[in-house]
């Protein structure tokens, strides 16, 4: 089962490059939980239509055709409050171990502003993945997912009338399942739609970086701090790009 507090949540890229036991990982390494009061997903496909000329005189309707670029820009912009909460980091290798400590809330409002700050090229301060948690009923398939638990129980077969809370959770991601995609696509969907079964299985997100990241601190909500964001999906270096598309 995963906790309320780790359904949003932001990865550095250390958790992928990081070699480490099988074991070492849980659901919160190198990763920070968000508190979200509102999330909005944006998609702004890059298209132009062009009117054609005299069509109107013709046809007595005016015509417009476009030109699909087969390309949008991604977005999601996120608003909430920080509170102070434990953070733990794993560089990887056998003899390293996980360092967990809880931050206040403002510590973790300025690692998050250091992190927008940094690069690519720091696998311990690039946030390069944002994960959302969301309920699923279809697989990948199109069909109703046959358990939401394995192995299969008598109470976790998922029907149209399955409730929420008891769905299994796939992250949020803007690729298609593959009953959509044809068969000579290069955007396989991979695992994407496969569901949340352990807690300490990677989960692939959604790929990017965080473009603006603010804060605001208050007398009367002081500890707590709302903040809001705007991550934008992307591939920010020939590898992330191989291992996104294929």
């Amino acid at each position: 089962m995963v906790e309320a507090t780790n359904r949003v949540m932001l990865e550095l890229g250390r958790r992928a490059s990081a070699e480490s036991p099988s074991n070492a990982n849980t659901i919160s390494t190198n990763r920070i939980s968000l508190l979200c009061e509102s999330i909005s997903v944006s998609t702004t496909k890059s298209a132009f239509p062009i009117d054609i000329p005299f069509s109107g005189v013709i046809a007595g309707e005016s015509s417009t055709i476009v030109m699909d670029l087969g390309a949008a820009r991604k977005q999601i912009t996120i608003n909430g409050i920080i509170y102070e909460q434990s953070v733990t980091k794993f560089k990887g290798g056998q003899d390293e171990t996980p360092k967990t400590v809880k931050l206040t809330s403002y510590e973790v409002a300025q690692l998050i502003h250091s992190y927008v700050d940094s690069s690519f090229v720091h696998e311990d301060q690039n946030i390069s993945k944002l994960i959302m948690l969301i309920p699923s009923r279809a697989d990948n398939n199109f069909d109703y997912r046959s358990s939401a638990s394995d192995p299969p129980t008598a109470n976790s077969v998922i029907n149209a009338d399955t409730p929420l809370e008891d769905l299994p959770l796939i992250p949020f991601h803007f690729a298609n399942r593959t009953y959509d995609v044809k068969s000579f696509s290069y955007g396989q969907t991979k695992g994407t739609f496969d569901y949340l079964q352990n807690t300490n299985d990677e989960i692939e997100g959604v790929r990017g970086f965080i473009s603006d990241f603010s804060t605001d601190i208050a007398g009367a909500e002081t500890p707590n701090i709302k903040f809001s964001m705007t991550f934008i999906q992307s591939s920010t270096v020939v590898s992330d790009f191989i291992n996104t598309t294929f």
